[in-house]
């Protein structure tokens, strides 16, 4: 199940790192972005550089590339940094004794260079550049921090960090078409919890936003990682298994409710052990029928069982 985005901002990269296989070269870049105040790690050939801005994505602000080096030269890197979605807006410098050949300088725009700086280089230049570079790095992460932050509140329930009902009409359609095309199993299962307006008469408002917080995460705690759950209603949940048939899925809410009867809830003043209970209708998610036709189908399992007295699971015809 999908992960929620930290709440903290990103933190700022800090980190520059320098790649060129003159070592002398090499320690003059680093003494010079130091000086900005920022970090150095130091790589000694294009292979090596790669290693370092992987393993260190997340820090690095600026990659600084010698257009001639071993193993892999700086075009090499860059094409490879740009190709990965952890690395690729990763602002370059590429360092060349030819930074004003322009066959030169158009490649590297094509693969994506930020700038290019000759050798010899200005020192004053590059850290004004290199601290340029960086803040649009910073800039950069926190507006991509943001648009993940607001695309998860559109599409995530923030009492229970289930995904919404908004998000479960896009992921059935979506899941439904897997099946089909893949001619793999899966299953839908809507499920209501019993009772769930007198534990509100009762405990409370804030006793009732305590079960549906306790549900949720039993719920995510017992579903493997490919299956997904929603809330969908008030009380109303509904939960997506792929690979899995009707009867599987039959099983799975067996094991939910095993584990919700261990695992009472204290509510109230006089902290009552409260058991969660609910009702569940399944239908398989098959090419046969439409989406919206086995939404129907489940959503009329749910209700039989509630008929037939609650706390039971009813597959769909």
């Amino acid at each position: 199940m999908d992960a929620a985005p930290s709440s903290r901002a990103p933190a700022t990269p800090d980190t520059v790192v320098v790649a060129d296989d003159d070592r002398a070269v090499r320690t003059l870049v680093c003494r010079w972005v130091q000086s900005a105040g920022m970090s150095v790690i130091e790589a000694g050939d294009g292979e090596a550089a790669l290693l370092c801005v992987n393993a260190h994505a997340h820090r690095v602000a600026v990659v600084i590339l010698d257009v001639m080096m071993p193993h892999r030269d700086g075009f090499g890197v860059l094409h490879a940094l740009r190709a990965e979605p952890s690395t690729a807006s990763i602002p370059v410098i590429l360092l060349t004794a030819h930074a004003t050949d322009e066959l030169a300088v158009l490649r590297g725009i094509e693969t994506g260079a930020a700038a290019h700086m000759p050798k010899p280089f200005s020192g004053p230049v590059l850290v004004a550049r290199v601290r340029q570079l960086a803040q649009q790095r910073s800039a950069s992460l926190e507006r991509a921090w943001q648009l993940q932050r607001a695309e998860t509140a559109a599409t995530r329930d923030p009492l229970t960090r289930l995904s919404n009902r908004r998000q479960f009409e896009s992921v059935v359609v979506a899941e439904h078409a897997y099946a089909k095309r893949h001619e793999l199993p899966a299953a839908l299962a809507l499920l209501d919890l019993d009772h769930f307006k007198t534990v509100n008469d009762v405990f409370g408002h804030d006793a009732g936003d305590q079960v549906l917080r306790h549900f949720a995460e039993i719920t995510k705690q017992t579903l493997r990682v490919e299956d997904q759950a929603f809330r969908v209603g008030g009380e109303e949940f509904a939960v997506l298994l792929r690979g899995t048939g009707v009867e599987g899925a039959e099983q799975v809410l067996d094991r939910l409710r095993q584990v919700l009867g261990k695992s009472p809830v204290t509510l109230g003043g006089d902290e009552t052990r409260y058991h969660v209970r609910f009702s569940a209708g399944i239908a398989a998610l098959d090419g046969d029928r439409s989406a919206a036709a086995v939404l129907k189908a489940a959503d009329d399992a749910l209700y039989a069982s509630k008929r037939a007295g609650r706390s039971r699971t009813t597959r769909a015809r």
